[in-house]
């Protein structure tokens, strides 16, 4: 993922409708989405999760490349070895089978798409092709019903939570319209506004999640896998993130849950890698704020803001002081290879 869908990302959340934005578009730039959080208010897809702290009763690993080894594990799920289409979609994607897509050429400005849901659970795919000027953003806004869902990057991936506060309904039609509201030219004095090209096609397409042993996982690679390879999140070192705390997985056995006792630090992000497919569960207190998504071998990074600025007493009811003794828990799902938490908190937050 880069800057710009994780800046779109966090646009989207601060719609307040956006619970929380996951999936296939990875966060390796973790602190670069809180700062823009910070700036218009708020939050993510990655796409997962929570704290920076600092181990009590437990030692928590140096900041040091992770060698863990793969164990010896026959995976369980589906194998697709060539992956369908739906025009241009991936027919399978972020956990969700797309059952309906449409396009239009970009000049129309507009398009609409009406489907009868099955499920709540819905992820929406976003995409404008054949846009002559790399250096253009197309922006666009999407409502259903006629409820606004959110703005943003043309090009992108939403999972809001509350459909049914948008008036979606399983069994019942929904109508979703996508408007292209404008472009932005990026350059080196920043981004200006500029007319809305006429050459391209805008598409749009609705995926209902389906239950992990049903969605077609690529295949297992051959051999063993590759270590995690990235050990702190982008913008961090051992010298600006002094304090990030590092959850690994048992090098025996990824699939058991890890829990450690942490003095609180307030956190800015959260950073998770894993390098399997699978779900990783972050609860804090006992709560769970967060839950990093893998559908493939390739290792991305999964990125989640923390607890600084209030969200996470909004959102989960919990409300946190530097210094307070809590538990954090990772509980794997599915994974059957080795994975990484990263907890990161704002600098010079007190803490033990």
């Amino acid at each position: 993922m880069n800057l710009t869908d994780l800046k779109q990302m966090l646009d989207e959340r601060s719609d307040g409708s956006t619970a929380q934005v996951e999936h296939h578009l990875r966060l390796r730039g973790v602190r670069a989405k809180v700062v823009a959080r910070r700036r218009q208010r708020i939050a993510t897809w990655t796409t997962a999760v929570v704290v920076a702290l600092v181990a009590t009763a437990v030692a928590v690993p140096g900041l040091r490349p992770d060698v863990t080894p793969t164990p010896a594990v026959t995976p369980t799920p589906a194998v697709s070895s060539s992956p369908s289409t739906v025009l241009g979609f991936p027919e399978y994607a972020v956990g969700s089978h797309v059952v309906s897509a449409t396009s239009a050429a970009l000049s129309k400005r507009r398009i609409e798409l009406t489907m009868v849901p099955t499920t709540l659970d819905l992820v929406v795919f976003m995409r404008c092709d054949g846009v002559v000027d790399n250096d253009v953003m197309v922006e666009r806004e999407l409502t259903v019903n006629g409820n606004h869902v959110a703005g943003g990057n043309c090009d992108g991936t939403l999972r809001p939570a509350d459909w049914a506060g948008k008036g979606v309904a399983v069994g019942e039609p929904a109508t979703f319209v996508m408007t292209i509201t404008g472009a932005q030219r990026s350059g080196d004095a920043g981004s200006v506004s500029v007319p809305v090209p006429e050459n391209g096609t805008v598409a749009l397409a609705i995926g209902e999640r389906i239950p992990f042993d049903q969605y077609p996982l690529p295949p297992r690679p051959a051999g063993t896998l590759g270590p995690l390879d990235h050990t702190l999140p982008a913008g961090c070192t051992e010298a600006l993130c002094p304090n990030a705390v590092i959850i690994r997985s048992d090098p025996a056995d990824p699939t058991r849950p890890v829990r450690q006792a942490l003095t609180w630090r307030t956190l800015t992000s959260i950073d998770m890698i894993a390098q399997t497919p699978g779900l990783l569960h972050l609860r804090v207190g006992g709560v769970e704020v967060g839950t990093g998504e893998w559908w493939d071998y390739e290792m991305a990074g999964y990125g989640t803001y923390g607890d600084e600025g209030g969200e996470w007493k909004r959102e989960y009811g919990l409300d946190l002081s530097p210094g307070d003794q809590v538990t954090v828990e990772v509980v794997p799902e599915h994974i059957t290879g080795a994975w990484q938490v990263v907890f990161t908190p704002i600098p010079g937050s007190a803490g033990g």
